[in-house]
């Protein structure tokens, strides 16, 4: 179980009048946000604010046995950045393990049990493991990671970083005035999960939409007209759309 203060991963499950549902994604756990906690005005719809299936971070506000109490509204914006950019090169590291371990005939859970959960006591993380299997495998050898382990980690990392992933995400600002303006906007942002790219919810009005590639510039030009099409798109049904392309 997290701890109390702990910020956390969440996929919403379940929405209702007053209260959503939220699975933690780093945990085998599940948590309720109270609509007092979803944000820092007052809130006719929980839907304006999250929806089903969408990520978001969350502080862990009480811990009762099973039962977690979760809030959204006391995660500021930059920490939320911060722990969803965290998590995703977490993720990606676990696929790098998932690799290395094929090279030695191993399924991921066999990865974690062998040589995993060790890299993430000795290192703190996969990241900082993939990190150091680049820089300085010797010393992996000096902690006790196992010669084949080291040499697998290592080609992983190397190829990783020849073939590096390019991540560019645009913030943008949707409002929209019309009665049911909350489906403007879910309608707008299915136009990006359409064309392969990730939509994270930040809080009323801020979305953010990310692309991956190996090609900056597809990349790039990518999220940018597919995120002017989204504010174009909000702004000709009576609204608001802003959006401003940056990189990770």
């Amino acid at each position: 179980m997290p701890e109390v203060d702990e910020l956390v991963i969440c996929r919403i499950t379940k929405l209702h009048p007053n209260s959503a549902f939220a699975e933690l994604l780093e945990y085998e756990a599940s948590g309720m946000i109270h609509v007092s906690e979803v944000a820092k005005r007052w809130v006719r719809d929980i839907r304006e604010f999250v929806r089903e299936n969408s990520l978001v971070v969350c502080r862990v506000m009480r811990v009762e046995g099973s039962q977690l109490s979760l809030s959204i509204k006391r995660v500021a914006h930059e920490q939320a950045n911060s722990r969803l950019n965290e998590f995703n090169r977490e993720r990606k590291a676990e696929k790098m393990l998932e690799l290395a371990g094929k090279e030695l005939g191993k399924t991921l859970e066999q990865s974690y049990s062998e040589v995993g959960l060790m890299l993430q006591d000795s290192f703190g993380s996969l990241t900082k493991s993939f990190e150091l299997a680049l820089k300085d495998p010797e010393f992996m050898r000096t902690k006790g990671v196992p010669d084949e382990w080291v040499k697998a980690l290592s080609a992983v990392a190397v190829k990783s970083k020849v073939e590096k992933e390019f991540v560019v995400k645009a913030g943008l600002r949707l409002v929209s005035y019309e009665p049911e303006g909350v489906n403007v906007i879910k309608e707008a942002l299915r136009k990006a999960e359409a064309e392969g790219l990730e939509v994270r919810y930040i809080s009323a009005p801020k979305y953010i939409v990310v692309g991956r590639g190996m090609n900056h510039r597809e990349v790039r030009e990518k999220v940018g007209r597919v995120a002017g099409d989204i504010a174009r798109q909000v702004r000709q049904k009576n609204g608001i759309g802003e959006f401003e392309v940056d990189e990770e």
